[in-house]
């Protein structure tokens, strides 16, 4: 089931999700899942998302928010958004985070709920030149370049109504002219022709390359005895690099293996794969069972039974 919020502009919610998906830097960030782990996770509550601010301030927000916690972002009432019950995934499109004066801008993100695991990124063009940082008690972040974005990775836990305000500033593009210094902004007809053609690029190259996948997936569930419905790869397309390769070797090895196997197949190191496993199991995606000195991780039936569409 999706909740939506219709807006005007909502068809080209899809088409901005696409183009910086497929441009967005590939990070390793979340290595640190092993740092959040408490000792009981049925009391673990998480906030996990990507912010992806243009030029013009516009931001597109997507990510992990638990159901209960979606009222507490409040930008959302002002925003275009979709999201989705089932995987908890927020898709939103908001002008509602950023200011600016001149070529000064700010964002701020703040949510009004408690959170035992708080993972936010924020990747912003990469010619600004960044300001002050402020966040709240019990956060901590690193800066760093990628792929043409800067990257603010704020990461926290046990914390409540977390807030995070970020000043920079921006190189006014040069406007061949006399003029307000705004000129180089394409009007809204123009800047939707062009999102649409690189959109369209964009597709044709996805389409490419899924296509020269299907061939390695339809290889892993033969061995596998596993059949990837829709929604299963659905699910799939929220997950991490990372928990998406854990997904796939189980996969392969027709859902089940043992967490050492696992392991050595992935190269993931065992920290972070102890981490990693733990936010699989809260998303029903896998469960885990002692085997001896060791674990065996299989998909869930939750997943594995999810019917197409």
């Amino acid at each position: 089931m999706i909740i939506k919020k219709e807006f005007t502009g909502l068809c080209l919610l899809p088409l901005l999700i696409v183009i910086i998906a497929a441009t967005a830097p590939v990070s390793g960030y979340y290595d640190g899942y092993a740092f959040y782990a408490t000792a009981n996770d049925s009391s673990v509550k998480q906030l996990i998302l990507n912010v992806y601010v243009d030029e013009a301030g516009k931001a597109l927000v997507t990510g992990y928010v638990e159901q209960e916690d979606i009222d507490s972002f409040r930008f959302l009432k002002t925003s275009e958004y979709l999201y989705e019950n089932e995987t908890n995934q927020l898709y939103a499109l908001t002008n509602a985070l950023t200011w600016k004066s001149g070529d000064n801008w700010g964002l701020n993100f703040t949510t009004y709920a408690y959170y035992s695991e708080y993972h936010t990124i924020f990747y912003l063009p990469g010619d600004v030149k960044l300001g002050r940082i402020e966040c709240s008690e019990g956060l901590d972040y690193f800066v760093s370049a990628s792929n043409e974005s800067i990257v603010i990775d704020m990461q926290g836990y046990d914390v409540e109504s977390p807030m995070t305000t970020i000043e920079y500033r921006q190189p006014l593009r040069e406007t061949g002219g006399e003029g307000t210094g705004f000129e180089y902004l394409l009007p809204l007809t123009a800047a939707i022709s062009v999102l649409l053609a690189i959109a369209l690029i964009i597709a044709i190259v996805k389409m490419k390359r899924r296509g020269d996948n299907r061939d390695e997936k339809a290889d892993a569930v033969k061995k596998g005895e596993i059949e990837i419905t829709s929604e299963m790869a659905r699910v799939m397309e929220t997950l991490t690099d990372r928990e998406r390769t854990i997904v796939n070797a189980l996969i392969k090895h027709n859902g089940a293996m043992t967490q050492a196997d696992l392991r050595y197949e992935t190269e993931i190191p065992k920290s972070s794969l102890s981490g990693i496993l733990r936010t699989l199991e809260r998303r029903k995606i896998i469960r885990k069972k002692e085997w001896g000195r060791t674990n065996v991780i299989e998909l869930s039936e939750w997943f594995v039974r999810k019917k197409g569409v």
